[in-house]
This record gives C-alpha cells, sequence and structure tokens, in this order.
C-alpha cells in the first residue's frame, strides 16, 4: 500500500495507470505566455494535480498568468485552458460529479470553479468573499474533495483603516453546484490548504494558519465542531500531512525547522525533530519495508526520512541548493522513489530506501535575480506513475512547465555526481596545478613589462 494517496494538495505524489501499456510520454517543455510580465512573490507555477480523464493521462496546473492550463500528456497538447482574475498560486483538485471527472480550483480573485476535467466547461464558479473598494488581494488555497463536499480555506484583507480586517476562512460548499453550506473563522491571517482523514469514524479537516496555530475540525455533522488546537513554534507555510490508519497521526513542519508529529485524536505530540534551516513545505508519507515513512525537504540543503510511528531517523541526504518543495513519493518498477525541487535549479529523483540522486533534471535560471523565500510556496513537483512511461512534472520559476521522462533520454538530464566524485576532481585539479602549472611558473620567472620609451 502507498500512502501517497493520502497527501495534503502540495505533494499528489502520484497518479498511478496500471496498464500493461500505458500511453507513451513524451518529454514536453510547455509554456503559453512568455512575454508575460511575472509580478515578483508569486509563484511562477502552482503545483500540478494529475488524473486519467477518460483513458488520457491529464495534468491540470495555474500561475502567474491568470489561468488554469489542462494538458493531454499523451497527445503532448492543451486540450482547454480558462482565464480568471487573479493568479493561481495553489494546485487544483480533481473529484467527480455524477461519474463526470471535474476541475475543481480556486484564484485569487477571490473565487473557486468546477469545470469539467476533459473539455473545460463551467458548472459552477462561487465568489467567497464579497468585493469593497480597497479589498486586497486575497488567497485561496487548494480544494480538498470528500464525498459531495469540497472543503477549501481563502485568507482576504481590507487595506481601509475603516473596514480593517484580515480574516482565514474555512468554506464548506456542495460539491456539485457550489452552493455555500457553512463557513467557520480558523485565523486572523493566512491558512494552509485543508487536508482531510476519518479519525473514529469522523471525518476531520485539519487546516494550520501561517501564525502556527494547527486546528482539527469535525465536519462529519451539519454544523462543524472545532476538536483540539496545536501551537507550533514557529511560522507555518505547509499544510500538516495525514496517516490514516489504527494510529492517525499528522506531520507538520515550521520555520523554525522542525518537523512535529501529532496524535490526530487528541492534538498531543509524539515526536520532534529538528532540520538545520526553515521547513516551510508539506511533509510526504510513503512506504518502505512495510512501515509508513515521513519525508521532508529543508532549506539547508537536506532532505530528510524519518519512521512516521516514532520519528526514528532513517537518513538524510545533501542536494546542490535548499530544498524549497514538498517532496512526492511514488514507485520506480517496485522500489520507493522520491522527488523534490530545491534552488540549485534542479529536480532530483532519489532512492527513498537510502535517499541515493538517482537522476535530475537542470530546470533553469529563474526569471528573477532573487527568489522569494519565506512568504510564498514555489510548485512542487508530481509524478505520472506508468512504468517505463514514468515521468515526473514540475513547473519551473523559469516560466516552463516540464514534463520529464524518467527512462530514457531527456534534454534536461544532468549528470548525477557523489560528493566523492567532487572531492576527486578537486584533488586532480590541484594535482595538474601542483606538479604541472607551479613548475613552469617558476621555471619561467616573473614577466618584465617593456620598458617606456623617453
Amino acid at each position: 500500500m502507498a500512502f501517497a494517496s493520502k497527501q495534503c494538495p502540495e505533494c499528489r505524489a502520484a497518479c498511478v495507470i496500471d496498464d500493461e501499456q500505458p500511453p507513451k510520454i513524451r518529454e514536453w517543455h510547455f509554456t503559453r505566455l512568455q512575454k508575460r510580465k511575472f509580478k515578483y512573490g508569486f509563484p511562477v507555477w502552482a503545483s500540478p494535480a494529475i488524473a486519467i480523464v477518460e483513458g488520457s493521462p491529464m495534468a491540470f496546473f495555474g500561475g502567474y498568468d491568470n489561468t488554469l492550463h489542462a494538458l493531454d500528456l499523451a497527445a503532448k497538447q492543451e486540450r482547454w485552458f480558462k482565464v480568471t482574475n487573479g493568479p493561481i498560486t495553489a494546485p487544483p483538485a480533481v473529484g467527480s460529479v455524477e461519474d463526470i471527472p471535474v476541475v475543481f480550483f480556486g484564484s485569487s480573485d477571490r473565487s473557486v470553479y468546477a469545470h469539467l476535467a476533459y473539455d473545460g466547461t463551467l458548472l459552477w464558479s462561487r465568489e467567497l468573499v464579497e468585493p469593497t473598494p480597497t479589498i486586497g488581494q486575497s488567497i485561496v488555497c487548494a480544494p480538498l474533495v470528500q464525498g459531495d463536499t469540497l472543503y477549501v480555506t481563502c485568507f482576504s484583507y481590507d487595506r481601509s483603516f475603516a473596514r480593517n480586517d484580515q480574516r482565514g476562512w474555512l468554506f464548506a460548499l456542495k460539491k456539485d453546484t457550489g452552493r455555500l453550506l457553512w463557513k467557520v473563522e480558523v485565523s486572523q491571517g493566512p491558512v494552509s490548504s485543508p487536508t482531510g482523514a476519518y479519525v473514529d469514524g469522523k471525518y476531520t479537516v485539519f487546516v494550520a494558519a501561517r501564525k502556527g496555530l494547527l486546528s482539527a475540525i469535525d465536519v462529519s455533522q451539519t454544523e462543524p465542531a472545532r476538536l483540539w488546537e496545536f501551537q507550533m513554534p514557529h511560522e507555518v507555510m505547509g499544510s500538516p500531512a495525514v496517516l490514516e490508519g489504527d494510529r492517525p497521526m499528522l506531520f507538520l513542519g515550521s520555520k523554525f525547522g522542525n518537523i512535529i508529529a501529532l496524535d490526530a485524536r487528541t492534538g498531543e505530540r509524539i515526536w520532534k525533530r529538528m532540520a538545520g534551516n526553515w521547513i516551510d513545505n508539506t511533509a510526504c508519507i510513503g512506504e518502505i519495508g512495510g512501515e509508513p515513512v515521513v519525508f521532508v525537504g529543508s532549506h539547508d540543503y537536506n532532505v530528510y526520512a524519518f519512521k512516521a510511528i516514532d520519528g526514528e531517523f532513517i537518513w538524510r541526504r545533501h542536494l546542490g541548493g535548499e530544498v524549497f518543495s514538498a517532496p512526492a513519493f511514488f514507485y520506480l518498477e517496485g522500489e520507493p522513489a522520491l522527488t523534490v525541487a530545491s534552488l540549485d535549479n534542479h529536480t532530483y529523483v532519489l532512492n527513498a530506501t537510502d535517499g541515493k540522486v538517482t537522476t535530475s533534471y537542470y530546470t533553469g535560471k529563474p526569471i528573477w535575480d532573487t527568489i522569494s523565500k519565506g512568504d510564498v510556496l514555489w510548485g512542487s513537483p508530481a509524478v505520472l506513475q506508468a512504468g517505463r512511461q514514468t515521468a515526473v512534472l514540475t513547473g519551473s520559476y523559469n516560466g516552463h512547465f516540464y514534463v520529464l521522462p524518467v527512462y530514457g533520454k531527456s534534454e534536461l538530464r544532468a549528470k548525477v555526481r557523489s560528493a566523492s566524485s567532487l572531492w576527486i576532481w578537486l584533488i586532480v585539479v590541484a594535482g595538474v596545478f601542483l606538479l604541472v602549472v607551479l613548475p613552469i611558473v617558476i621555471i619561467l620567472g616573473p614577466v618584465k613589462s617593456p620598458e617606456k620609451r623617453s
């Protein structure tokens, strides 16, 4: 069993195709508006959601261009797109209404949209916050689909002194019509995307406020009921990852650099581990040797693996840059694997058992000279798991969205070098300098400049 499907929207790890002959997935560097002006502080592309729609693998994602894109990965073409009135900063969710696949997504125009996944036909749209002349840009996070209900969080603020108000809300909408069922205030600041799980037979939604307050809300009844709260030691950017089962647990990182495991029933802390820098995205849960494992990336350049039950350290892998993305867990020929993106402009594929890097891709320099860290969740990679046609999908902050086959040739594939190989090259360079360059310089002596003519 893979726990990847239980992840929050930021790390929808893998969409699996079990066919013996899956459709061929080719490398694709998609871009639509090359001359578009990017807004500093917004993600270029949000994380993608992947789904099989009428037999075809499709990817859905939005970003800086105010547009949701629907890509047919096998046909290598954009099937449809929809333009909103604001940036799309979070991944969509794919569900079904009367057995018809539907894409649900939010936009910074304070609205949630539902479109048919196949051709983009609008099913409904719902404005979450009423506009005012001085309202600021809102943050609508990734929706959570559960049964007949769509859960979505939204933060909005008003810039006027008279209406100076900022609140983060959790909304419950009817999945088929978008009708508002209820809303509850979660924080007086930005909030994460909601995640959910059944706890003792009751469906519970978990939301983390940017200020670090994690809330568990029972939504199994007509009215929501807050079950417990837990205060994290520092700001939180990601969403809680959920492990269901006989002992349901939550995992959440913070800018303090720690990853904390909580009892999903009571909110009591079970264990805590520290990284060397921020953990500002969402953890990922996979399985190694029959045991659930938590994977998390940090701005200390490392990816970590811990046993989910007791937090026992398994491995740590140092990469070439700060790890800003949520890890995505999947399988390569039956072996557990992981993919993450880092600020050295590379996307990596790792062996999830020992953390060894198996391949990497160079995904281009950023649009800006510097990256806005700490206030923005840059998009995370996702995976289409289809045997020899497996591919990593990632939106780069150079303006391109990439479909990168794991097997076969790739234009962007980079040579994987271990730390030992780098030391070997340094020793070789030092030896050439000491044995060849330096003796020549000593023999020839200093070069005399010609005398100036009077």
